[in-house]
């Protein structure tokens, strides 16, 4: 296959007749199968634009632009930018070699991406100036998230932010060195929002290796919600497996996941099944190299770093070791700057409100680290990609008021205002909806913590998680037992929640408050009613399930 395009040929629309063209946000809206995430360019539009076209695009002499069109709201368009998007079919899966020519419009930073939104190449291009990138793309099936059967992908997809795409060259590249990508979110070719600010999209480190590694053809499987167990039954591992050569390199990064379910623990069945995808990797042909899960921006309190996954990563480096493959210790270089930056720095590395996943910005920078390593293990080039520098905007974009379309279902408290809203709060409720809350992450094991409460019980996990985050006021659990059936007051579950909102960004000095607030919830309540989430009259009232949700609302974590 040959492929050869220049902006003086025009801007056709994308039409799958024709098998490539532009597509805009018309083009999109009318073509449900471009609205796939795993087989189209990664971005999508906010969903208060969806079926409102927001995007076009415009001849120049630089080449093709990317335009808003009339119903983007200016505000925001506001330090977000819109991606020219080419879409080419090819005659079948493989890997295929891009000669991307990009042209500088306005002096600023201009972005190349890949396949699904995979970072080809970024740096600042004078206006007029041109650069030739040279990308190579996978094209592969892959199983789409919710989704029991795999889908093929017959297309390259280009987008480019910030400068103009002059022209593109396509050619199957059957001999390149492939990298296969396995793994979680944290890994994965998460989505852009559209208008675009890397300081606000989901990013996994994976979408971000072919920066760094341009000879080499990175193909990512890794997906949001997998562990090692369903990377094998979701059919991901069927895809990876059979298409595995000698030379080709297979990266395995779990344990976000794992971590959750007893069966999957760090020295038990996530490394064991680990162990069989190496044993099978190196059967093939292929190089397998094991990465430590990457540290979360986790802390008990401003001033102590909680780690959640050390286990997981101690797990890792001992297999590598007993297994004599590459280990690369991303665990151990994220949380270096994490805890050198302190809580509210390193927010800047990961999508906003959220404490595991990386924004663009964090994903680049993970991403750099893996690429070296591996370059070294491995005996890879790597290019040396310039730093980026996290800048605004860091703030999701919101819906307009006047919104007529309904928003997904993302509220964490819904149940709580539609099941029983006015029952009181039980102490096993209090440490679930912490939980919800300080986006904490709950896992099923559960070491006979409390007489009470036995390992089968629906909450065990949960009482587990709020125990290991230090959640539990000490007076709860004197006699050893919890007594999860106990209802609370507000001041009970402010004792609960405020330590726990202590580590997820600076509380207000506490209000000082009456000895009728028991002594274990003064200090917490205090920081409440300072923060004006509640009042101080009503602290001793029993609290039910819906005011609960509602205060959890007005923390703002």
């Amino acid at each position: 296959m040959q492929f050869r395009w220049n902006h003086t040929q025009g801007a056709p629309d994308y039409d799958c007749e024709t098998g490539f063209g532009f597509v805009t946000g018309a083009v999109y809206n009318a073509d449900a199968a471009l609205h796939i995430p795993e087989t189209n360019s990664g971005f999508l539009p906010l969903w208060w634009y969806a079926g409102t076209p927001i995007s076009d695009i415009r001849q120049s002499e630089y080449g093709l632009q990317a335009t808003a069109a009339e119903a983007l709201r200016i505000e925001d368009a506001a330090d977000r930018r819109l991606p020219v998007w080419l879409r080419v079919q090819v005659p079948g899966e493989g890997v295929y070699r891009a000669e991307i020519t990009v042209t500088g419009t306005d002096g600023g930073e201009v972005l190349v991406f890949t396949g699904r939104r995979r970072l080809a190449w970024r740096g600042v291009l004078p206006t007029g100036a041109q650069q030739i990138v040279t990308a190579y793309c996978d094209v592969f099936p892959i199983v789409p998230r919710g989704q029991a059967d795999a889908v093929a992908s017959d297309a390259v997809n280009i987008a480019v932010v910030g400068g103009a795409l002059s022209a593109v060259a396509l050619a199957e590249a059957p001999h390149t060195r492939r990298i296969w990508v396995c793994g979680d979110s944290t890994v994965t070719d998460q989505t852009g929002e559209l208008p675009y600010a890397p300081g606000t999209s989901y990013a996994g480190w994976g979408q971000m290796l072919p920066a760094y590694l341009p000879e080499v053809c990175i193909t990512n499987h890794a997906h949001s919600g997998l562990t090692t167990e369903s990377f094998l039954s979701e059919g991901h591992w069927a895809i990876v497996k059979p298409r595995l050569r000698a030379g080709d390199v297979c990266l395995f990064q779990f344990g976000h996941n794992d971590q959750k379910l007893a069966y999957l623990q760090a020295r038990g069945g996530y490394t064991d099944r680990l162990r069989t995808y190496i044993k099978e990797t190196r059967t093939a042909g292929a190089v397998p190299v094991l990465i430590t899960p990457l540290a979360r921006n986790s802390w008990r309190d401003p001033t102590h770093y909680n780690d959640f996954l050390a286990d997981f990563a101690d797990a890792v480096l001992d297999l590598g070791k007993e297994e004599a493959v590459p280990v690369l210790d991303l665990h151990a270089y994220a949380m270096q700057p994490i805890r050198q930056e302190g809580l509210e720095t390193a927010k800047r590395w990961f999508y906003p409100g959220d404490y595991t996943h990386t924004n663009d910005f964090g994903a680049y920078r993970m991403a750099g680290f893996v690429a070296s390593a591996l370059g070294k293990a491995v005996g890879l080039p790597v290019a040396d990609s310039p730093a980026w520098t996290p800048a605004p905007p860091f703030a999701p974009l919101t819906p307009p008021k006047d919104c007529a379309l309904p928003a997904p279902d993302t509220d964490p408290f819904a149940n709580y205002d539609a099941t029983r809203p006015q029952e009181v709060l039980t102490r096993a409720e209090a440490l679930e909806l912490a939980i919800k809350a300080l986006k904490l992450f709950p896992i099923n094991v559960y070491n006979d913590l409390y007489a009470d409460i036995v390992g089968h019980e629906t909450y065990a996990g949960t009482v587990q998680c709020a125990a290991q985050n230090d959640l539990i006021p000490a007076a709860w659990i004197a006699d050893g037992r919890l007594y999860p059936q106990r209802t609370v007051t507000a001041a009970d579950f402010l004792a609960v929640l405020m330590p726990g909102a202590a580590g997820r960004r600076p509380l207000a000095a506490p209000s000082p408050l009456p000895d009728s607030v028991p002594a274990y919830a003064r200090f917490a309540a205090g920081q409440a009613v300072a923060e004006q989430l509640i009042s101080a009259d009503s602290l001793n009232d029993p609290i039910t399930r819906s005011d609960a949700a509602a205060l959890c609302r007005r923390l703002h974590i």
